[in-house]
């Protein structure tokens, strides 16, 4: 009786440690595959939305792919979680040491290129408080190096992200009321390095306007809301009529009828 006994024991025994064993090797290869290589980081950016909308959004979006871990030419590149001063933030490692990249807010991973041999991704992230909805940053990385960009970007969402040759442009809107969301603002990546290209000049300005008159532009703040029962508004959400001042003020050859005058004194008031 006491060899049956033991020989029951040892057959559960192996029995048991077999189940360990299979179920260790799949709970390891789970965490492994938790992992992105990078090219797939890549090809999913590709197809991904600059804004992801919820509906549009994959079963495993860019920025969850970062915080599991991305394979790159210089280890894993993850974002972890950490305390800034008193608030909960994030930060971004690369094979475990810590870069210059850390925000107040969810580190977005925008998009992933390959150029030159180097893995370029793109960050966007909030610091914090009402002035600035999202900046952005990018990330360099070669078999030898790794470089952060300076922080950048209009504080607006990226209206297009276009390579070009070995260079990146990035757009959006400038930010500027007195212009509106249709004057954008673009961003040369080159070399490692962010430059902002030239604004609209007052020149600009005028061929952008040329082919307006004091009644178009009321059109267009009536399609925008405001102007309204042939009243100019001027409250915030119009943003004080700023950008229909700078249409009126550039206009070249006017015909100064009605429209004309209300406009005038509307700008000169």
């Amino acid at each position: 009786m006491s060899k049956k006994i033991g020989v029951i024991s040892l057959l559960l025994l192996i029995i048991g440690l077999a189940a360990w064993l299979i179920y260790s090797n799949k709970n390891k290869s789970s965490t492994v595959n938790l992992v992105s290589e990078y090219g797939d980081v890549v090809k999913q950016s590709a197809s991904a939305p600059i804004e992801l909308k919820h509906e549009s959004a994959p079963d495993i979006s860019l920025t969850a792919m970062l915080r599991a871990g991305i394979y790159t030419n210089q280890g894993v590149l993850q974002s972890e979680s950490i305390n800034i001063g008193n608030i909960a933030g994030r930060r971004l490692i690369l094979n475990g040491q810590p870069l210059q990249v850390q925000a107040v807010s969810e580190i977005e991973l925008i998009k992933a290129f390959e150029l030159s041999n180097q893995q370029i991704v793109l960050f966007g992230f909030n610091q914090g408080g009402n002035q600035c909805g999202i900046q952005y940053q990018m990330l360099s990385i070669s078999e030898s190096t790794s470089s952060v960009s300076k922080v950048f970007g209009s504080c607006l969402q990226l209206s297009s992200v276009i390579e070009s040759g070995n260079e990146i442009i990035l757009s959006m809107p400038q930010n500027n009321p007195y212009l509106g969301a249709d004057v954008l603002v673009n961003y040369k990546y080159s070399n490692g390095q962010i430059y902002e290209q030239a604004k609209l000049t007052k020149q600009q300005l005028k061929q952008k306007y040329a082919n307006l008159s004091a009644s178009k532009i009321l059109q267009v703040a009536s399609a925008d809301g405001c102007y309204v029962d042939g009243i100019m508004l001027d409250d915030n959400s119009c943003g004080n009529g700023r950008k229909y001042c700078v249409m009126f003020k550039n206009l070249t050859h006017p015909v100064k009828n009605a429209d004309y005058k209300l406009l005038k004194s509307f700008c000169t008031n």
